[in-house]
């Protein structure tokens, strides 16, 4: 399983986020190899499994534009909402 291809370049930055309660605290499941000449560990597969930590479970990440170094701009809670998940 390959990492799907990124999205046009752009002078903007992003960041993942939990599609359940918006934590940017998220991993995902991938390979790292040893690279001997460069003498580190180099990524060489990211796998689709995501992780919350603050929700502590499996999820979905969301792609958001960050509007600072610090911040990013969230999906709209009202367009995302589904059923029965009360969202932050």
């Amino acid at each position: 399983m390959t990492e799907p291809a990124p999205p046009p370049h752009t002078s903007r930055h992003h960041s993942y986020i939990c599609n359940v309660c918006g934590s940017d605290h998220v991993t995902r499941d991938a390979w790292a190899a040893w690279d001997m000449a460069a003498q580190h560990w180099v990524l060489e597969v990211v796998f689709d499994q995501c992780w919350c930590h603050r929700c502590m479970s499996a999820t979905r990440l969301d792609r958001v534009v960050l509007t600072s170094p610090i911040t990013f701009a969230a999906p709209d809670p009202a367009k995302d909402r589904v059923a029965g998940v009360k969202l932050p």
